[in-house]
């Protein structure tokens, strides 16, 4: 799945005065880069409306998924499912009900106030957005196209309960310890548990990459390479 924000700012600042191979190389490089470091101590600092955001978990993945939260399903997410996903991936989050209360409200006010600067608002757009994406680089989607064949009948079980059981199985961990895996690191697992007990199975590259092949395709078929 790719967040509608994705769309508005595909084309930022990032890849200008890029070549198409230059494109693919830094988008590679950048993939390869958030590869290693799922696997250190190390991190990736995503900072929105004075909060650093914590990696996507599965259990967060879910709980958008379920909501169908604006921020990944529409072309124009509310200020209301901004600052829910802010704060479902910010340190400061609490169950305290009274600080709880006290949090969002000012969490609120900079996200509204940030909108509405000229500069900061479609930054703080573009950071989520790059939150997002990097959440979901490593989403394993099967070359084939067996895992997105459409079928009649409704499946035995939900595709989360699956993902569960295939970590949770393989690991010999509670499936409340897969809710609480980052989701990258999830994902990539995923993958690793999928070809190396799958005969012949193959995975698609990471949608940016194919987004760019499919970008310079087209400049040859208009003349442009």
């Amino acid at each position: 799945m790719v967040s509608a924000l994705l769309a508005c700012f595909a084309g930022k600042a990032f890849f200008v005065n890029m070549t198409t191979a230059e494109e693919y190389q830094a988008e590679r490089d950048r993939l390869e880069r958030n590869r290693a470091l799922d696997w250190t101590t190390c991190s990736q600092d995503f900072v929105v409306a004075g909060e650093t955001l914590k990696p996507m978990t599965v259990q967060v993945w879910f709980d958008l998924l379920a909501l169908k939260s604006p921020i990944l399903y529409n072309n124009a997410p509310t200020i209301a499912s901004v600052v829910d996903y802010i704060w479902k991936h910010s340190p400061r989050k609490t169950n305290n009900k009274i600080l709880k209360i006290w949090r969002l409200f000012w969490l609120q006010r900079r996200v509204i106030k940030t909108l509405k600067h000229k500069s900061d608002g479609p930054d703080m757009i573009y950071v989520l957005s790059e939150h997002i994406k990097s959440s979901l680089d490593e989403f394993p989607v099967d070359a084939s196209g067996s895992s997105t064949r459409k079928v009649n009948t409704m499946p035995v079980v939900a595709g989360e309960a699956s993902m569960i059981d295939e970590l949770a199985s393989r690991y010999s961990i509670h499936p409340r310890e897969v809710l609480e895996m980052p989701l990258r690191r999830a994902f990539a697992l995923q993958r690793v548990i999928r070809t190396s007990t799958i005969p012949d199975y193959k995975t698609l590259e990471a949608d940016s990459l194919r987004a760019i092949k499919s970008k310079y395709l087209q400049e040859l078929n208009n003349g442009q390479k």
